[in-house]
């Protein structure tokens, strides 16, 4: 018996060692080159992670797998780094890396003024692009058409962290192009789209845009803008909103907007998925949160964006009292409990995956088509997931774009 006791403190100790040594790999966090380790994002940035309850759970190595193009190497150019992806049936290519972007050029063309006065946001510096296309596409032979996802990075963040977020390893299942743009305003997109196109092919049906942090902002505006361009959108590590800002804000040049949907005006539809963790800015569930800086409740301001992307897609808007009638009930679903929201029970769905439980609510259009999900990660802080490629690549692949119209389609199953 003392043997046996005596095995398994010795592979609990094991375990613990190489959790650990998961824990303190080293990736490039920053556009300026600041190496932060993994365990940073659960402990550093967010003190309310419960990261024991992470180790046992398995979570950490469903991290480690999703993260390993970043903590390979410090280098995403470097030979290991493209042959992790040749493995998985993807050819990772660099693209405008010596091509200038000219702001000066840039206000002489749309009247838009920004300037790097620090010298900071490097990304912005040239009209830099990493694509990874399925190995399938490069056939000669090959006739089929490949849904194209836009990936946005953060705020700083340079574009090689896609890598690590889990969306090219999604896209490599399913064989989809990945796109990650430095610079990430919908007019350089589109120029990209179709340099994209010409090297490439693409399905102008299905393109799509996704971003983390301050690339779920910007997602979230580029659905706003631009339903003529992208299928659906999936804004994360976010709240949705309608976009609107009266100037351009972020280390990112994000121009101001009307905050009116163009999707209303065209008279179609924007699909939307929103997903982060509810450690990620503490706004789930919805009738607890407060504001940043403000400290009073502010559930107001998150109804308010959803019922704005309710309006695009035809569905039934919630009210505020609704949402805070919900506090403190005992009869509620998990979901509703988790999220915030009043939920139908045909709308509601727990997720059990790589350690987590993750919660999702769905807001139906008025032909019964789940247009709108807004997923609720569980003792998860700002940081991407693998289930939130997942989800979002499954919701992508529910709707498409009529190139000639730019009417919105939506496939079953």
């Amino acid at each position: 018996m003392s043997e046996q006791m005596n095995q398994k403190q010795e592979d609990s100790s094991v375990r613990e060692n190489r959790l650990n040594a998961i824990l303190d790999k080293q990736f490039v966090m920053t556009d300026a080159g600041r190496i932060d380790q993994i365990r940073d994002l659960y402990t550093t940035f967010n003190d309310q992670v419960d990261l024991e309850a992470l180790k046992e759970s398995g979570y950490i190595d469903a991290l480690d797998q999703m993260m390993e193009p970043v903590t390979m190497s410090l280098d995403d150019h470097a030979p290991e780094v493209i042959s992790y992806w040749a493995k998985r049936g993807m050819v990772k290519e660099f693209h405008g890396e010596d091509v200038p972007m000219s702001w000066e050029e840039y206000e002489l063309r749309t009247g838009y003024h920004w300037r790097d006065e620090g010298h900071q946001a490097r990304q912005n510096r040239f009209k830099r692009w990493n694509s990874f296309v399925p190995v399938s596409a490069f056939d000669p032979d090959n006739t089929r058409k490949y849904p194209v996802v836009f990936v946005l990075h953060g705020g700083f963040n340079p574009i090689s962290i896609i890598d690590g977020w889990g969306w090219v390893q999604e896209a490599a299942k399913r064989e989809w192009i990945v796109i990650a743009p430095s610079i990430e305003l919908d007019d350089v997109i589109e120029e990209i789209l179709e340099e994209a196109k010409a090297l490439y092919p693409v399905d102008e049906s299905r393109v799509y845009v996704a971003g983390f942090s301050y690339g779920g902002y910007m997602s979230n505006l580029l659905g706003n803008k631009r339903p003529d361009l992208f299928a659906a959108v999936a804004p994360c590590g976010a709240p949705i909103s309608d976009g609107f800002c009266e100037k351009a804000i972020g280390p990112e040049p994000q121009l101001p907007f009307d905050g009116k949907p163009r999707a209303i005006k065209m008279g179609t539809c924007m699909p939307v998925i929103n997903i982060y963790g509810n450690l990620d800015g503490n706004r789930f569930p919805y009738y607890d949160y407060k504001g940043f800086f403000t400290g009073e409740s502010d559930a107001k301001t998150l109804i308010d964006g959803i019922n704005s992307w309710a309006r695009v897609n035809h569905a039934g808007e919630i009210t505020l009292s609704e949402v805070m009638a919900l506090k403190d009930r005992a009869d509620i679903s998990a979901e509703e409990k988790n999220i915030g929201l009043p939920l139908a029970e045909d709308c509601r769905e727990t997720v059990e995956r790589d350690g987590i439980t993750s919660y999702i609510g769905s807001l139906k259009s008025g032909d019964g088509i789940a247009r709108i999900k807004i997923m609720c990660e569980m003792n998860m802080p700002h940081w991407p997931t693998p289930e939130m490629a997942r989800q979002a690549y499954d919701f992508f692949a529910c709707f498409s774009r009529d190139p000639e119209t730019k009417k919105s389609i939506y496939h079953e199953g």
